[in-house]
């Protein structure tokens, strides 16, 4: 185990009952850390938790919602209660609500806001005593913690019929910049991660509809991504090996954004 990029590490990961979040808990635990698996579904909860264990890692899940800030905070709560610490976090709970702008309500708009938007900003805020903390006492250590943002290639150039979904992941784009700027003084990196399209439950509908064939035309190496395409970058900057990046937005999209 002393071997692994993250042995002893402690990582929290939300939305990690399925797709992208059970893959990445599953790629941090076989790489050594000990993960806190958060989702809303319990069910989906403890499958990623019996996937981690049976393979001999260490995993506990908290169920709850992190639009909320309390739940947030429970979560980090039992992560210090269950292994000590917290070293890593990765947002990665978001949902979609699809809608064009002029068909769009209030609610479509505000439950995906609220869960990968303001549920980043939570878990990062309720992280934040444990992390400064350790900046405090560790002044000179390459790194006091690891926030690691799941954002999209929505959020960098927009995307049709989820107004929503892109502005939140734009807004986590900035929530990581502005986290790591304010953060950068405690040897803390926020860096975010940005994909395109990852065959999961959550793109079902445009990878199987009439429009499948105009995404995958606008990818440039002409496939969707696997969620084994995507975990290696988070897992990348979870680890030492990105001790001197922050601040920055890994583009993972198999060339579907390319450019400054």
């Amino acid at each position: 185990m002393i071997g692994l990029l993250l042995h002893d590490q402690v990582a929290i990961v939300t939305g990690a009952g399925n797709g992208i979040g059970r893959a990445a808990a599953i790629g941090l635990a076989q790489q050594g850390a000990k993960v806190i698996v958060n989702d809303i579904n319990e069910t989906d909860i403890a499958v990623t938790v019996e996937e981690i264990r049976k393979n001999k890692g260490e995993a506990y899940g908290v169920q709850g919602s992190v639009a909320v800030y309390e739940e947030a905070k429970r979560m980090v709560d039992a992560a210090v209660e269950i292994f000590g610490t917290v070293n890593i976090l990765v947002n990665n709970a978001g949902i979609i609500r699809p809608a064009m702008i002029h068909k769009m309500d209030e609610d479509q708009w505000d439950k995906v806001v609220d869960v990968s938007l303001k549920g980043a900003f939570n878990c990062i805020k309720a992280v934040a005593p444990i992390f400064i903390e350790r900046g405090k006492e560790n002044p000179e250590a390459l790194s006091n913690g690891k926030i690691i943002n799941v954002t999209s290639t929505a959020g960098l150039g927009g995307t049709i019929g989820q107004i929503n979904y892109s502005a939140a992941k734009a807004g986590v784009i900035g929530v990581t910049m502005s986290t790591a700027r304010e953060w950068g003084r405690y040897r803390i990196q926020s860096n975010a991660v940005a994909f395109g399209v990852v065959e999961t439950d959550m793109t079902k509908t445009i990878r199987s509809d009439k429009f499948a064939d105009t995404y995958k035309n606008k990818i440039v190496l002409n496939r969707f991504a696997k969620v084994d395409d995507v975990v290696p970058g988070i897992v990348f900057l979870a680890s030492g090996g990105s001790n001197y990046i922050t601040g920055h937005v890994l583009n993972i999209s198999g060339g579907s954004h390319i450019g400054f």
